[in-house]
């Protein structure tokens, strides 16, 4: 009985096991370390086919918006940096054209495809790729984002204490995008889960769930 009882705990414990990192590897794909688990095959891909690989589908919305605004050969134009967003990202985006959260997203299809190629167009950097190192490196710096914005990188972290080299946090990136006030929000900053992700023509840096693929900017509220 006692065995019988001990078979049923560690079955139920490597139940719960497998769902949690079932878990992680869906929400947690791609978090640091993400360079480490790229394939040689992956690296050798541009932008577009990267993101239409991922095998959990991550990046559905942003290839459909991708797809929307013809915009394939911007996102694989040679030397770019491009901050990837997430499903989530560009459900905050649909959410913004609804006036009430309750309700479905607005459809991509439905959004004008000016704001989705002046948005998209927010998260590339033309003729640089910008890593993690860099944004380190420089500690704060000025880019153009390919629509004419102003972005402003940052490097993060990796703090060491006085008297000592030993480093007390990882680095990490940050970006803000400066804004026109009255048109946009005067700021929009945002954080990634992943930096240095590697393809044929760019770095790609992938956007936090929390972020928003309206990068700040005001909708519309259509009914």
């Amino acid at each position: 009985m006692r065995k019988h009882i001990l078979n049923r705990k560690t079955t139920l414990l490597a139940a719960c096991a497998a769902l949690v990192l079932a878990a992680c590897s869906k929400d947690d794909y791609f978090i640091d370390g993400g360079l480490s688990r790229q394939s040689e095959a992956e690296m050798k891909m541009p932008v577009y086919d990267f993101l239409a690989s991922r095998p959990n589908h991550m990046f559905d919305s942003l290839i459909k918006i991708i797809d929307l605004t013809d915009a394939k050969n911007i996102v694989n134009q040679p030397d770019i940096t491009f901050f990837a967003a997430p499903n989530s990202a560009v459900q905050r985006l649909q959410m913004n054209y609804n006036p009430d959260d309750r309700q479905t997203p607005r459809p991509l299809a439905m959004i004008g495809k000016d704001t989705l190629l002046n948005l998209l167009s927010r998260f590339i950097i033309k003729g640089n790729r910008v890593t993690l190192e860099d944004a380190v490196r420089d500690k704060e710096k000025y880019y153009k984002a390919l629509n004419g914005d102003s972005l402003y990188l940052f490097g993060r972290g990796g703090g060491i204490n006085a008297g000592s080299s030993i480093q007390t946090s990882a680095y990490y990136l940050e970006y803000s995008h400066l804004k026109i006030p009255g048109v946009d929000s005067i700021r929009y900053s945002a954080s990634f889960q992943t930096h240095n992700l590697k393809t044929a023509n760019a770095v790609v840096h992938v956007l936090r769930y929390d972020a928003s693929y309206a990068a700040g900017l005001i909708q519309r509220y259509f009914r």
